[in-house]
Order: C-alpha cells, then structure tokens, then sequence
C-alpha cells in the first residue's frame, strides 16, 4: 500500500527534501540537521521545542530549526500531522551564511487563521501532490510551488541573524543535550535524579534544573516522566503485560503512581488507552518509528482538499478583483502610451507641415 512520504534529492539544487503525514507517535525527543515545517492535521499535540512547550491545535503550524532538540506528544488519540524535512544548504543562496540565522516561528489562536497562515497551509497541500513526479514541467513546477511557500514562511516567521558567540555556545549545548538524552533514553528504568545526571555532566543539580527548562522546555522530572509514559503505551498496545507489570517495567514505583500520571497526561485510565487504541487500530505494528498514512486515506484527502477550497473561497474574490485592477493598469497604461506617441506624432506632423508652408509662401515671393 503506498503511503504519504516522498522524497527528493537534486544535489546539482542542494534540494533535499522530504514530506510525509504520520500519525503522532510516541514522545521521542531528537534533533536532524534539516529544518522542519509542521502541520497538524488532526488532533491536540504537545510539542517541546527550543525550551518551550507549545500547546498545538488543529490547522497550526509550527517552524523548528537545524538541530534544535524537539519532541512532540499526542493528546487526543489519532493526532496526525504533515510535515517538510528541508536541508538548509538550499537556503544559502538566500541566507548566507546559513549557519548565522535562525529558522523558527509558531501559529497561536490569533494567527492560525491568518490569511498568510491558509497560504501556507494550502502550499503545503499542493506541494505533496507535486512531488512523485519524473515530468520536467511538473519538476519546475514544485520547485516554483517550493519557492512560493518559503516565501509565505519567512514572511509569517521572519529569520533571525545571531553573532557568532550565540552560534557557538548552540554546539555547546547540543553537545550537553546529546549526553543527557541518551543517558534518560539507556536508563529511564531505573531511579534517575538531577544529582545523578550532574555527576555524569560535571554540573551541579541546581544548573542542570535550569537548563532543562531553558533548553528542553521541561523540567527534568516531567522529562523522564514522558519517556517512561512512551515506553509504557508502546507495551500496552504491543504486549499482553498487565498494567502492574507495564508500570514496573518502566520507572513507575506503583500502579497508583503510574495511574495518576497516566491520567493527568491522556485523560484516562491505562486500561481504557488499551481498550481504545486496540479497538481503532487493529493490525498495526505500534514499535514502528513512524507510521505514515496511506494515501487511500479519506480524511487525509479531504483535509488537504479543503486547504485548498478555503484559501480559494477566501481570496476568489480579492485576487479576481486585484487581478482586474492590475490588467486594467496595464492597460490604461499602455493606452496612455499609445495616446502620448500619437500626440508627439502628431505635433511633428504640424510642424512639417508648417515648416513646408513657409517655404512655398518663401517660393512665391522670389517668382
């Protein structure tokens, strides 16, 4: 079954680029050279990102760059989201030196039906119907559709230029961040503490406390608590362990704990997420990385239809009208042109025949 991902790689372009809809899979915090663009689709999603946490809604968009760690969690089952991985070497030509700027920017209540924001949203839709093509005119015309929503997306997130300093001390940092993620990630089982964590990092627990909630968005418990909340849904959807196994397995010192915690983050119990996610999907292997759409999917076709519909009915009659207007200039201009070179032709006209005038009145007088 051929699924929503698409992949391009023009290395004489520096055009590597991929886009693809997936469902919201289990919190994984990460980072990728590329820049990423992200719709949702469907759903309510927490998305960490850059030392903030965002509260997503259907329709919003959010911009995250190069290797700024993120990680995204579904709050509402069946959470779905496009997404435009982009190597920012295709950039250079416009932003240079790349690694000098930042790419970042967020949709809220106030801008996520801006008409910029349904701009984007509707390029976004015509781009991953542009992309699985071998047709030269259709190639030419995804880079034109490409280049129009870079357009929309710095005009709406506009980039940030930093010092050098800044550049560095990001590295510094990543480096920081890798060491601790994949240090949470090998041990979340067991007791993981701020001391823990400071004796392997060389900082004390008061720093790393503030640099979780400066660099990942979260403080360090909340952090772990996710992980571990990853790894038990991905159980109880792919084993038949009972919730007090599930909860022992994964960092969880009780079943009431693991309840609370459970409840506070999905709204139900762990037995009623099993119940659920079991019933709408079955057959699906739930420890995939990503599980990406099927492109036979009704609601995904409409929803991408219907960007596309509501920036069309939004804009039919403004663009006709500015349309209208600009032909119209063009053509009174063009008109006033015309009338300007008659009116110079014709006074050349008069002062020849003026000029021949008095040279045959000159004529008469000498005869």
């Amino acid at each position: 079954m051929r699924k929503y991902f698409y992949e391009i790689n023009r290395q004489e372009r520096n055009l590597r680029l991929r886009q693809y809809i997936y469902w919201i899979g289990p919190y994984r915090y990460n980072w990728h050279e590329e820049l990423e663009l992200m719709l949702i689709l469907k759903g309510d999603v927490e998305l960490s990102c850059g030392g903030e946490c965002y509260s997503l809604k259907e329709d919003d968009l959010i911009v995250i760059d190069s290797n700024v760690g993120h990680a995204s969690l579904a709050k509402s089952e069946g959470s779905i989201a496009m997404v435009i991985h982009l190597d920012p070497a295709y950039l250079r030509e416009y932003y240079s030196p790349v690694e000098d700027y930042r790419f970042f920017g967020c949709t809220d209540e106030n801008s996520r039906d801006s008409r910029r924001a349904k701009e984007i949203r509707r390029m976004m839709a015509v781009l991953i119907t542009r992309m699985d093509t071998s047709n030269p005119l259709e190639k030419l015309r995804f880079e034109q559709s490409l280049s129009s929503l870079l357009l929309l997306m710095f005009g709406l997130f506009p980039p940030r230029r930093i010092d050098r300093s800044e550049a560095v001390k990001t590295r510094k940092q990543k480096d920081l961040m890798e060491r601790i993620v994949n240090f949470v990630e090998e041990n979340y089982r067991e007791r993981i503490t701020l001391k823990t964590l400071g004796a392997l990092c060389g900082y004390n627990a008061t720093y790393l406390s503030t640099w979780f909630k400066t660099n990942i968005g979260l403080n360090f418990y909340d952090y772990l608590m996710r992980i571990r909340l990853r790894e038990a849904t991905l159980e109880l959807c792919s084993t038949d362990k009972t919730i007090l196994e599930v909860a022992g397995d994964n960092g969880f010192g009780d079943v009431k704990s693991f309840n609370l915690c459970f409840r506070k983050t999905f709204g139900k119990s762990p037995g009623e997420y099993r119940r659920q996610i079991l019933a709408e999907n079955k057959g699906m292997d739930f420890k995939e990385k990503r599980r990406f759409l099927p492109l036979d999917d009704v609601s995904v076709n409409e929803k991408l239809e219907s960007y596309q519909l509501e920036f069309e009915s939004t804009t039919e009659g403004g663009s006709a009208s500015a349309g209208r207007r600009l032909l119209y200039q063009e053509m009174a201009e063009g008109i006033l042109g015309q009338t300007k070179a008659v009116e110079k032709w014709s006074r050349n006209l008069s002062d020849q025949l003026t000029e021949i005038r008095r040279k045959l009145e000159e004529m008469k007088r000498t005869l």
